[in-house]
């Protein structure tokens, strides 16, 4: 095997597959890139078993063949260096990279890794699907004890697309106006969401969504990318959605906001009552936030425009800051009392809904 490549776009090829190729201490192999240099191009592909990356490009090849290789190192070494265009080629047990040479494992034992047949359901901007799964990817249940929730949901619908993330504390909902041809609904893993966004976020290209019997599939450009589903039953959002009883309504300007809850958290973080919790005192035209641990006390206050009775709760700052850090315009708080749950959204825009359960209030 023997190829000449342009060294960004291998740098770029290289950091896309750090993102998914993780080390196996039951199937080593799946931590290798497979290169195969063809005639007319050179195809990566790399698998952690739940999500597969393919990309496939031009390339000046003057020898054709297949190697499989841990691809971190070599990516650190081509940082390195200054051509614009480098060669690899395959010599005797070892891939030399420009004048590095790296150890080969056997690809004979690689998986294979093929692209599926699909049915398209839509097509979509990467970069618009990106934003979606980032505004509500950090709401979902971080480790896969909870399978169940450990996933961003996502509804193809025939005029849009939901995406709904919730740990059982609070949920985030976004809706985007976007065709599809299917009516569909997929739960999809927080770690292919994770390794996934990195991948698109600078993607401004169309992008096909679709499935197979085994993986929801996206394509762009000259990329594939597949990963598994969870087929867990996710909990019914739309019952949490629908309800309306607030009858007292704040409105924030969200850069205040998040001043004061930035202040707050530096000692809501280390309460062991209830960490990063603070008590919320809606009263007249100013919010009051305060927390206390054994190691200080905080109080912030913060205006707004308030309409019902002052109340007060008792709310996880760190969850509350997430959400503001996705929106730009003023935050929008609904609230019943210091029990029920609170509804937080962006002004003006229906489309993005933060349910906030609050804690135990006490005091």
């Amino acid at each position: 095997m023997k190829f000449r490549i342009n060294r960004e776009e291998f740098i770029n090829i290289l950091s896309d597959f750090s993102l998914i190729l993780k080390e196996n201490p039951i199937k080593p192999i799946i931590a290798g890139l497979k290169i195969e240099a063809t005639k007319k191009n050179i195809v990566f592909t790399g698998t952690c078993l739940e999500s597969n990356l393919i990309k496939v490009i031009e390339g000046k090849v003057e020898e054709e063949g297949i190697v499989v290789v841990k691809s971190q190192l070599i990516l650190e070494y081509v940082k390195l260096l200054d051509e614009e265009e480098i060669e690899i080629y395959l010599k005797d047990n070892s891939l030399v990279v420009h004048q590095g040479e790296f150890i080969v494992l056997d690809d004979n034992i690689y998986p294979v890794i093929l692209k599926e047949e699909f049915t398209t359901i839509t097509t979509i901007n990467a970069k618009l699907f990106c934003e979606a799964l980032e505004k509500c990817k950090f709401c979902a249940y971080q480790t896969s004890d909870n399978l169940a929730l450990n996933c961003i949901k996502v509804l193809f619908n025939k005029a849009s697309m939901e995406f709904i993330a919730s740990d059982s504390y609070r949920l985030a909902y976004f809706k985007e106006n976007n065709e599809s041809n299917e009516e569909k609904e997929y739960s999809i893993p927080l770690d292919s969401i994770n390794s996934f966004t990195k991948i698109i976020k600078d993607v401004d290209m169309d992008m096909v969504i679709g499935y197979s019997n085994k993986h929801l599939i996206f394509v762009w450009g000259d990329t594939y990318y597949s990963t598994r589903t969870i087929d867990l039953a996710f909990p019914n959002f739309r019952q949490i959605l629908d309800f309306n009883s607030f009858d007292k309504n704040m409105e924030f300007n969200t850069d205040e906001l998040k001043s004061s809850l930035k202040k707050v958290i530096t000692v809501a973080k280390t309460s062991y009552e209830a960490k990063y919790g603070a008590i919320f005192d809606f009263k007249n035209n100013i919010l009051t936030i305060q927390s206390h641990s054994g190691k200080g006390k905080i109080s912030q206050k913060v205006n707004m425009i308030k309409s019902g009775e002052n109340f007060k709760g008792s709310l996880n700052t760190k969850f509350l800051l997430e959400f503001l850090n996705n929106i730009s315009k003023n935050t929008m708080v609904e609230g019943v009392n210091a029990s029920s749950m609170f509804r937080i959204t962006e002004y003006d825009n229906p489309n993005y809904i933060y349910i906030l359960m609050p804690l135990a209030l006490k005091g």
